[in-house]
């Protein structure tokens, strides 16, 4: 093993556990973001589906942290030499466990995202009707605010031109912002979907690609695909920035840096089998 290659100056270990840290903060974070918006949706009956879509963000988040751990390890801390069999299943298991709560993300956001086209226009004059009924007013994709019977009728929403209505999760929303929070939970599942692909892609090159099974011109083709995904994820970073999203914005610039260092994990794990005899590979 060429430890000059596998390990990273001093300092930049330092930030990269620093960037993990942060991620793993996050996971509170888009918790405690979520819990608002839950206490509404899960006021009655709680369903496994119901918590799928209020927690979406949480439960992803948290699985992806896991992932990349599990990515480090094999990547960058664990010695060839350590990665025996029984290691090696553990880690697949792990991260098999992982894409499940991955996936099962990114059918909340799907689910979040065809919520709001449940929606039905509603008259302004019956806001103050709802008002007594739970209703609350969707402000934002995880934020809900109460519609005080007293003093409806004189209320911003009260005075809107447009609104609409989900009688299913009992919120009300002005035109503007349904339109406004509509594009951030699509950027949300489209976002989800890319970073499925880049691990799919991420994956196969772990399992496949470092054992040289595959070709020049198939590898090249990985890393350029990978390439126009992450430009993507740039995108839909910028599009939270514009947007206001702090936190989400935060976050997505947190994962394409912590992937950079994923990436960089292979591409020298990659080099060091290269430069290392046959029989020295261990599989």
């Amino acid at each position: 093993m060429m430890l000059s290659l596998r390990y990273w100056p001093g300092w930049f270990a330092v930030f990269k556990t620093v960037v993990y840290l942060a991620l793993t903060a996050n996971i509170g974070f888009f918790f405690q973001e979520e819990w608002q918006a839950a206490t509404h949706l899960l006021r009655a009956e709680v369903s496994a589906a119901l918590v799928l879509e209020a927690f979406a963000a949480s439960i992803d988040t948290l699985a992806w942290v896991v992932l990349l751990l599990m990515f480090e390890l094999e990547t960058h801390q664990l010695e060839d030499s350590r990665l025996t069999p029984a290691v090696n299943l553990s880690l697949i298991l792990v991260r098999a466990l992982c894409y499940g709560f991955i996936v099962f993300a990114f059918f909340g956001y799907v689910m979040k995202g065809l919520s709001l086209l449940n929606v039905v226009p509603l008259a302004v004059g019956v806001v103050c009707d709802l008002a007594a009924s739970e209703y609350q007013q969707m402000s934002d994709l995880d934020e809900f605010l109460p519609l005080a019977v007293s003093g409806c009728a004189t209320s911003a929403l009260a005075a809107s031109e447009a609104l609409m209505v989900n009688h299913e999760d009992l919120w009300v929303v002005t035109m503007t912002d349904w339109s406004e929070i509509k594009h951030l939970a699509w950027v949300d599942v489209s976002n989800a979907a890319t970073w499925i692909l880049i691990v799919i892609m991420l994956e196969f090159e772990v399992r496949i690609g470092l054992r040289r099974e595959v070709s020049v011109r198939v590898a090249a083709l990985i890393k350029s695909t990978k390439l126009v995904l992450y430009s993507l994820l740039i995108v839909f970073a910028a599009f939270w920035g514009f947007a206001g999203s702090i936190l989400d914005f935060w976050d997505a610039f947190l994962w394409i840096v912590a992937f950079v260092f994923i990436e960089r994990n292979v591409f020298v794990w990659e080099q060091e089998l290269q430069r290392a005899a046959p029989s020295e590979v261990t599989q």
